[in-house]
């Protein structure tokens, strides 16, 4: 979309794009306008049929996410920039410790409800076959059940 010309929604209906709120697995339908400063302006869409334009207070928040101000773009340890295989080695020889101190259970995963089947497939391999723990679960399942009961 270009800024300075965003393509119309609808007939007679504004301008702006119809997108998908990405925060969880619901799938609300969202408009987005450029809002003139590097931002978006964000609504939800009336015509979506998963929320009939409503959104949760993530969707609606959607545009303060857009811009990388106050995001962390690199791994920190210990209050400071580390490349990504020290990060990756230090997380593994934190989990190794404490399974080895306080065994398998001391574990748990609790991942995104936005990964794909294979995945979830993967997270479930190294956690209960890899790790020895069955304490995995994800934010699909809890993550927007009350907005959902709401939007119902």
């Amino acid at each position: 979309m270009n800024a300075s010309n965003p393509r119309p929604l609808v007939p007679g209906g504004g301008t702006g794009v119809r997108s998908t709120c990405p925060y969880c697995g619901v799938g609300c339908g969202v408009i987005l306008t450029p809002d003139g400063a590097g931002g978006l302006a964000v609504r939800g869409d009336p015509d979506h049929p998963a929320n009939f334009g409503r959104l949760c207070s993530k969707g609606s928040a959607l545009g303060e996410a857009v811009g990388l101000e106050g995001r962390l773009l690199a791994p920190r340890a210990f209050g400071k920039d580390i490349g990504w295989d020290a990060a990756l080695d230090l997380v593994a020889q934190r989990f190794a410790t404490t399974i080895a101190d306080h065994g398998p259970d001391s574990v748990a995963l609790y991942v995104s409800g936005q990964l794909l089947t294979e995945d979830y497939y993967v997270a479930n391999k190294l956690a209960k076959g890899y790790w020895g723990t069955a304490n995995i679960d994800t934010n699909s399942r809890l993550c927007m059940a009350s907005s959902v009961a709401g939007h119902r």
